[in-house]
């Protein structure tokens, strides 16, 4: 059979007449290979100048595996620069123009947060992973509203290593998959647990894509394979090799299609991406080069088939289309922009139908946000183009956790869009937890915020008056729909919110609308923080201690290396005979350039560790090589400048090898505790100079010992990988002991929350620094967290009142904090602080030193490579004028003993004082009357505050009247001196 020549002008880029021959079988493959397709035309259409969103902080976002901006059909989140990278700003997805302070922030993670995702069934819901190692899942605001989130809704258990990407999944509400260096991770968030984990790579993942039915999940490897992986069955389901570079990578699995689409670099670091049919997987369908050398971002649009591109720091975006025959993808317009740094596709549900758009997507630039909408060019936007929107997912879940976890698979439901029928959800379906509880915005505790000022893009346009009078659409981008007015209304205004908060219109509508003061209320169940964001900041230079030489560092890790008090440090330094620097705090300035001119005293051998009396602030204890303890009385006005002290009061002497570390007991005076590497943990009485008692059980070194708030257990952590607890007024030996830090390092072990449990610092086998909690009556283990950053033993401080501890190590500048609670997961990370330079040890003041009114929360003494500087931590409050009596409940007092030693030795039990930090004359936060809501401003929408044109006429009336009220004193001009009027000569 022979076809006639055919002319395929119309449908074919080249108008080049060709032949088919060959039979229909021929004729239906070459009609296939040039099909017309509607969106091959589609167009980007850049916003305006004055609709970008500008002066936004972005910067240079961090390297990592997320594309650094997500949107859903209400919000769009994104990375700002900041500190240390952990906060993210997120704005309405219809915002523009300028934002500056007015962005507003999720206070996320305490480092960079690496990627983010938004829930395909809750436009609220967003999950982060960070560099910190953590996980969160959070709640955005149900409107839009001036202030920053701080608390998760829940927060996934701690990982080992950073977070690289984190992805919902496409079917199945609750469950969540995270990528973490060589391990794939699947999350029930309603349970808060990890259900699987796939370490099949043998590198770190770089990039994860689920297939859109749910059932499989692609991945891009540093190896330079791609596989497909069956997570629920832990098994690698077929695997390849990808690009032949480690440099980055990406993969997308392209819908319920069999094909996989990937970016990445070759063997000569040449961008490309290739087109992969998972039935033959050995070889890619397509492989093109792509010019550029940032990472090529990917996304698909699962309705129009279109596949979109945009390269970290390139300033260009393309689309290809994809078909399922060859040549497979078909390459669209590429268009130029300012450089990218970011880039996020938006939900199909969010588009405008009525304008044409199929498709948006959203570019993250240096200090600006462009929204680019892809428009399909049609002769008339008067109706609604049906051929452009077929069957989308309706923003539904076809699964819940339980049911794909027990091997289910199913399809999300699809809707066919209609301008009259919204698919944006403005509900929040909220997290329903495994206990039946539901985190939902009705259930929180009322904080009053304003309005953010941003201008909102109107997702409705008023129509014309001859379309008014069919059926005018509302388009299912409009951000509230209460103040859209129903389809078969002929009476739609044209809406936004200007730079001041007012919404304008062009005629008031029907319904008022709400007032702009809106209440948000605070998470129920979750647990609230005040002390989640506390500043740390070093004090004026005029109160530091200044050209400290030659600090000795090998003093050992069970010291805390450097201690103070209220009136003095002491500071060891490099010489023979363990020589310590005895620094007056009270007297701030620059050391002279030798020892010899400054105060010291000599111990006579190596000093291991030295402390000084809580209750006597001119007694310290030295710890020496030599096995002795020696035991110092500091003259109240200070030792003088020249040859060293080598005199001590007097020496304890009981151990027979190198004593290693020294500590008081808290509560009571005189007792002092020791061990040494004669493997005894010894008590000493300082009243009378001699030997209490030994602990005994120990079977190795013992890093450290820690006393109980009631003054009865100690607790003792010791390099055989046990932790103990001992009754010694009743028994030398243990009362329990249990398994603690794997890691032989070093530890540190305190009692917290009124001693009900152990919190304990140390290292994992591979020498990680982790946090043990302990429940002190069984010490069972109730959380471990991997801090994982420093190879020095982390020094915790825990202050009571608050529940807070701080850690900090030596030779870095970060002070971490956590809040201990009583609540699964019983560590709760805060805002971790970072200081100017490098420190060698911090010590924390009593209580009653701190400036309450400064809203001071704590204080410590910082000893650096040469200097010890006063650092200040804060809570930032408002209403500073009044006492922050949830901030600072009454203290007790630790610089007084609650008894003496043998009061103590005899079996006497007390409790020390509390006092209130009060000051005189300073009222109660508690009691303070509420502020008054600021006066309504004019708003035209709003007829509670609407003014009429008579009002508005008396008011400027008034004005004028007052500006002209006649006056019988002279007029400025008129008191002036000068020269009489006589005086003056003219001449000719």
């Amino acid at each position: 059979m022979v076809f006639p020549e055919v002319e395929l002008s119309a449908i074919g880029r080249k108008q080049t007449p060709v032949r088919f021959g060959g039979g229909e079988r021929l004729l239906n493959t070459m009609a296939w290979r040039f099909k017309v397709s509607k969106f091959k035309n589609a167009t980007p259409k850049f916003p305006k100048k004055e609709e970008l969103i500008q002066e936004v902080p972005v910067g240079n976002p961090s390297y990592s595996c997320g594309n650094h901006i997500k949107a859903s059909c209400v919000y769009m989140v994104f990375n700002v620069d900041t500190t240390n990278g952990g906060s993210l700003g997120y704005l309405p997805l219809n915002a523009q123009g300028r934002i500056g302070s007015d962005l507003c922030y999720i206070h996320a993670h305490g480092e960079f947060v690496s990627d983010y995702d938004f829930s395909p069934f809750d436009d609220y819901m967003l999950a982060s992973g960070a560099y910190d190692n953590t996980i969160k899942v959070w709640l955005l605001p149900e409107e839009f509203v001036r202030g920053s989130v701080t608390d998760p809704v829940l927060s996934l258990p701690t990982q080992n290593h950073r977070i690289e990407n984190v992805l919902w999944h496409p079917t199945a509400e609750g469950v969540l998959s995270v990528s973490t260096d060589k391990s794939i991770k699947i999350f029930d968030v309603a349970a808060g647990k990890e259900n699987y984990a796939n370490n099949v790579h043998g590198d770190q993942v770089q990039s994860i894509s689920w297939k859109s039915t749910g059932s499989v999940i692609a991945s891009t490897c540093k190896d330079k394979h791609l596989r497909l992986l069956d997570l629920r069955g832990n098994a690698v389901v077929q695997e390849t090799e990808g690009h032949q570079n480690v440099k980055d990578t990406r993969v997308l699995w392209l819908g319920e299609t069999e094909y996989i689409f990937s970016t990445g670099f070759n063997r000569n670091q040449q961008r490309e991406y290739k087109l992969w049919d998972i039935r033959a997987f050995q070889s890619p369908l397509v492989t093109s080069d792509a010019q550029g050398n940032g990472t090529l971002m990917c996304f698909y649009d699962e309705d129009t088939k279109m596949v979109f591109l945009a390269g970290k720091s390139d300033s260009s975006i393309k689309f290809l289309e994809l078909t399922e025959k060859s040549p497979y993808l078909t390459e669209g317009m590429t268009d130029h922009t300012e450089q990218i740094k970011g880039a996020a596709l938006v939900p199909k549900r969010a588009m405008e139908l009525m304008s044409g758009e199929v498709d948006r997507l959203l570019l993250l630039a240096r200090q600006s946000i462009i929204s680019v909408p892809f428009i399909v060019p049609r002769k008339s936007y008067r109706d609604f183009h049906d051929d452009l929107y077929p069957e989308t997912a309706c923003g539904e879940p076809a699964l819940t956790a339980e049911q794909w976890f027990s091997g289910e698979d199913n399809v999300v439901a699809k809707v066919k869009p209609t301008p009259n029928k919204p698919l944006v959800k403005h509900e929040r379906r909220g997290l329903l937890l495994g206990n039946g509880t539901k985190y939902s915005y009705s259930n929180q505790e009322e904080i009053a915020v304003s309005k953010v000022e941003v201008t909102v893009k109107p997702s409705v346009t008023a129509p014309k008056p001859a379309v008014q009078q069919k059926n005018p659409a509302v388009t299912p981008g409009a951000q509230d729909s209460k103040r859209v007015t129903s389809p078969s209304s002929t009476n739609i205004p044209t809406s936004k919110v200007n730079l001041n908060g007012l919404l304008e219109t062009q005629q008031p509508p029907a319904e008022p609308a709400e007032n702009p003061a809106k209440i948000i209320k605070a998470f129920k169940g979750v647990h609230q923080s005040k002390l989640r964001y506390v500043i740390g900041k070093t004090l004026h230079p005029s109160t530091h201690i200044t050209n400290i030489k030659n600090l000795c560092k090998t003093i050992p890790g069970e010291s805390d290396f450097f201690v103070a008090n209220n009136h003095r440090c002491a500071v060891p330094l490099e010489g023979a005979g363990g020589i310590i620097a005895i620094l007056e705090l009270t007297q701030p300035g620059r050391l002279g350039n030798t020892i010899e001119e400054m105060p010291t005293i000599q111990n006579g051998s190596k000093v291991a560790d030295f402390v000084w009396d809580p209750f006597d602030d001119f007694r310290l204890v030295v710890a020496c090589d030599n096995a002795r303890i020696n035991v110092w009385k500091i003259p109240p006005e200070g030792l003088p400048v020249g040859p060293s002290q080598d005199k001590p009061e007097f020496y304890l002497r009981g151990h027979s090898e190198k004593v290693y570390f020294v500590r008081y007991h808290p509560l009571v005076k005189d007792i002092l505790m020791s061990s040494s590497y004669d493997m005894t943990v010894r008590m000493w009485n300082l009243s009378t100079k001699s030997e209490v008692m030994q602990l005994r059980g120990q079977e190795d070194q013992v890093f450290c010992i820690g006393w109980s708030p009631c003054s009865k257990l100690c607790a003792t952590v010791c390099k055989d990988g046990l932790i103990r607890v001992y009754e010694p007024r009743k028994s030398p030996d243990p009362i329990r002991q249990g398994k603690g830090p794997d890691g032989s390092r070093g530890a540190r072990v305190l009692w917290v929350l009124d001693g009900h449990y152990l919190l304990v610092s140390g290292f994992e086998k591979t020498s990680n620094q982790q946090l043990i909690m302990y429940n002190a009556e069984t010490l069972q283990v109730l959380n471990t967290v991997e801090v994982e950053r420093n190879p020095s033993i982390l020094i915790p401080h825990y202050d009571e009142d608050t529940s807070v501890i701080y850690l900090h190590a030596r030779g870095e500048r970060t002070v971490d904090n956590y809040e201990v609670c009583d609540e699964s997961p019983y560590l709760f990370p805060n805002t971790s602080i970072n200081l100017t330079s490098l420190h060698q040890g911090l010590v924390f003041v009593p209580r009653n030193k701190l400036d309450v009114a400064a809203v001071e929360v704590a204080r410590a003494w910082r000893l650096t490579n040469n200097t010890v500087e006063p650092v200040s931590f804060t809570v930032p409050r408002v209403r500073t004028e009044y006492f922050q009596d949830d901030l600072f409940p009454d203290t007790r007092v630790t610089w007084e003993p609650a008894l003496t030693a043998d009061q103590w030795l005899a079996g006497q039990n007390t409790k020390p004082r509390t006092i209130s930090l009060r000051p005189v004359g300073m009222k109660l936060l508690s009691e303070a009357p509420l502020e008054e809501p600021k006066p309504k401003k004019y708003e035209s929408y709003n007829p509670s505050v609407y003014k009429s044109d008579e009002q508005k006429k008396d008011e400027l009336m008034t004005a004028i009247v007052g500006k002209l009220e006649l006056s019988s004193e002279p007029l400025p001009q008129d008191l002036a001196e000068g020269v009489e009027e006589d005086e003056w000569v003219c001449d000719d």
